[in-house]
């Protein structure tokens, strides 16, 4: 659990987005019925026409369940408890659950079919990868290029910059199943449940009634807030675009799916083969 001053921090950039996400919806709305024929979201691949102001209300349901966590109250390092199996099981056990909710909301309140809304038949799994591979080099060295930024910047704001808790935690378990348990929860239900929650649902409800840039911006804003760590909310918002732009490429959530898993993936291996950091 992060302490009360990180989560004071994350609670005013979450309030800030939100507000700004509120202000952007009504601009928007204001400037379209000034001119009309205006298209602010059709630029991408990306398409968005199929969201409608009922989607708004489930994004922001959905948003607030992710921020969860945010309400709670930071406790002393002292008073942090390991991560045990059965915790990181409930973790995945509510994830899943959260995105089967969303899953069914489109398909039995909206009549909406995912795989149509979020573009999933236009690869197959393999192109999907592939390019997903090739894009995710430059996204990853950019993304660590500002984490090292960051830290040795933030150090004069933020002395006490400690890695993420998931990296501390699974640094630190000593049981194997606990730690695979751990890597599944980061390489394949945080991929899966993430891009379907932010990029595919919010990011494309947002682009709906917005315009692309400011969806990328508040999605990737929310989505770094999420993780709870101040010092890594900028490269995690520099991923969040990438993983943004990466969608509206290719128009296919699979390939920002399995970038954030390759993502997740090599820096897991990092922390096996690397504990202490590199020497």
């Amino acid at each position: 659990m992060p302490d009360s001053t990180t989560l004071a921090v994350l609670r005013d950039v979450a309030a800030v987005t939100v507000m700004a996400i509120a202000f952007g919806i009504a601009a928007y709305a204001f400037l379209r019925a000034r001119r009309p024929a205006l298209a602010w979201n059709a630029d991408g691949g990306v398409s968005v026409r199929a969201f409608a102001l009922p989607d708004v209300v489930a994004a922001s349901l959905m948003a607030s369940l992710m921020l969860s966590g945010l309400a709670s109250q930071g406790e002393p390092a002292s008073a942090e408890m390991a991560p045990s199996a059965s915790m990181i099981f409930v973790n995945i056990v509510f994830m899943l659950a959260l995105c089967v909710m969303l899953l069914l909301y489109l398909v039995v309140f909206r009549g909406l079919s995912p795989a149509e809304l979020f573009g999933l038949r236009r690869l197959s799994v393999a192109r999907a990868a592939g390019i997903a591979l090739l894009s995710i080099i430059p996204v990853y060295v950019l993304v660590s290029i500002v984490a090292v930024a960051v830290t040795h910047l933030g150090k004069g704001v933020w002395p006490d910059i400690q890695p993420q808790e998931a990296a501390k935690a699974f640094k630190t378990a000593q049981q194997i199943p606990l730690k695979v348990m751990m890597g599944i929860a980061a390489v394949i239900v945080a991929p899966l449940v993430e891009e379907v929650v932010f990029r595919g649902f919010i990011y494309g409800v947002l682009k709906r009634y917005t315009d692309t840039w400011f969806a990328a911006v508040c999605s990737a804003s929310l989505f770094a807030v999420v993780h709870m760590h101040v010092g890594f909310f900028v490269p995690l918002f520099v991923l969040a675009l990438g993983l943004c732009a990466a969608y509206e490429r290719s128009g296919c959530l699979l390939v920002p799916m399995w970038m954030h898993a390759f993502f997740n993936g090599t820096s897991t291996a990092l922390l096996l083969l690397y504990p202490d950091g590199p020497k």
